[in-house]
């Protein structure tokens, strides 16, 4: 019997709801599931790398097939290294599907094994993205129901501190 292995791929700053609805519905179809949290971004991060593991770690804590990691460099070389062959996506928009689509056909060229799948938001997280609750956040906006309230203090510091 073979193991089904995934990875969820993104830099997670921060790890918010829509981050968990996708990973924790992952989880129950996927035997072992790696969060790979990138440490290179075209993004400016707010967090660094290793507070975006520990913020993953903590959050999905209760999720026994999860393993959370950082990564430099390709996705597809780092897919290789950990010898798994599935990457998990998840859409919001039609414009999010433009870009995965693209995102899909550059990894598997890069690695022809590399299969992409994609999951459609849950219809109450479908609006977050990391760079919106960012966004609000420095605006003085309430981001509270939009992530786990231990990403939420995290947050609340760091902007206090910037």
């Amino acid at each position: 019997m073979t193991t089904k292995r995934a990875i969820y791929p993104g830099t997670f700053d921060p790890i918010t709801l829509g981050h968990l609805d996708i990973v924790t519905r992952a989880a129950k179809i996927f035997d072992y599931v790696i969060i790979g949290i990138s440490a290179k971004s075209n993004k400016k991060n707010l967090f660094t790398l290793e507070e975006r593991i520990n913020l993953a770690r903590i959050v999905t804590q209760h999720l026994s097939n999860i393993t959370i990691m950082g990564f430099n460099g390709l996705l597809s070389h780092f897919a290789k290294t950990q010898r798994i062959s599935v990457l998990i996506r998840g859409l919001r928009t039609s414009a999010d599907f433009e870009y995965e689509m693209k995102l899909a056909q550059v990894n598997k060229h890069l690695l022809p094994t590399l299969e992409s799948i994609f999951f459609i938001t849950s219809k109450d997280v479908s609006f977050i993205s990391s760079s919106l609750v960012k966004e609000l956040a420095y605006c003085g906006g309430d981001v509270s129901n939009l992530l786990p309230t231990l990403v939420n203090t995290a947050l609340m510091k760091k902007i206090k501190f910037n």
